[in-house]
């Protein structure tokens, strides 16, 4: 005889209304910024994870939320970097072992390290905006000694264009991408939604793979 589940059901509702106001409320509500805050220190810090997907679903709320979220983010991250800029100048020593076994992070640091040589902030100020893991720029800004004041700097213009250019575009495009949203059907936004979940949780999977895998 199979048990009987009914009365299960709504308590099954109830958890799902449960869920999704403490989501709404971590997306909306007075946590959501401080949350894009802790998000973007962690994403340039020991982290490196998609931070820009839940700061567009927050920016996409109107324009004062895309202002808002655009400078939390971009403080967030000039934090982040220098907790990293901190650790290259005063902690190497203690990290020497998990880079030398991971040769590819090795030679990737020398090469920051080479290019901030060269030419100095203007090389974390790039890394900053390109697709070069901000870690390592500021890992490799400590260990070369480069000026406190300097860094900042040069980090801060960087994250600043990055983080502002997408603000710019969604306050542009962000109308119309909501209008065009809300005509779609109920099951294909699910569908949407879904993909966006399976493709976040895949770069999140390959950032902590990329980060603990040795490579011999």
């Amino acid at each position: 005889m199979w048990p009987d589940v009914s009365h299960e059901r709504p308590r099954q509702r109830r958890f799902r209304r449960r869920l999704k106001a403490r989501w709404r409320l971590i997306q909306r509500g007075p946590l959501a910024l401080p949350v894009l805050f802790a998000g973007a220190v962690l994403e340039s810090s020991i982290l490196p994870w998609p931070i820009e997907f839940p700061m567009l679903a927050y920016m996409l709320r109107g324009r004062i939320e895309t202002l808002a979220a655009t400078v939390v983010v971009t403080l967030g991250s000039v934090i982040g970097c220098i907790l990293i800029y901190a650790l290259g100048l005063a902690a190497y020593d203690l990290l020497s072992g998990f880079i030398e076994a991971r040769p590819s992070l090795s030679s990737a640091l020398t090469l920051a390290q080479v290019r901030i040589d060269e030419v100095g902030a203007w090389a974390v100020g790039l890394a900053m905006v390109g697709p070069t893991p901000v870690q390592l720029a500021s890992l490799a800004a400590g260990m070369t000694q480069m000026n406190l004041a300097v860094f900042v700097l040069a980090v801060f213009a960087g994250r600043s264009i990055r983080y502002w250019s997408i603000g710019l575009l969604v306050l542009v495009l962000g109308p119309s991408i909501m209008t065009l949203w809300r005509r779609l059907p109920r099951q294909l936004r699910y569908a949407v939604l879904a993909l966006l979940v399976i493709v976040f949780a895949a770069l999140f999977a390959l950032t902590i793979i990329e980060m603990l895998e040795p490579r011999f």
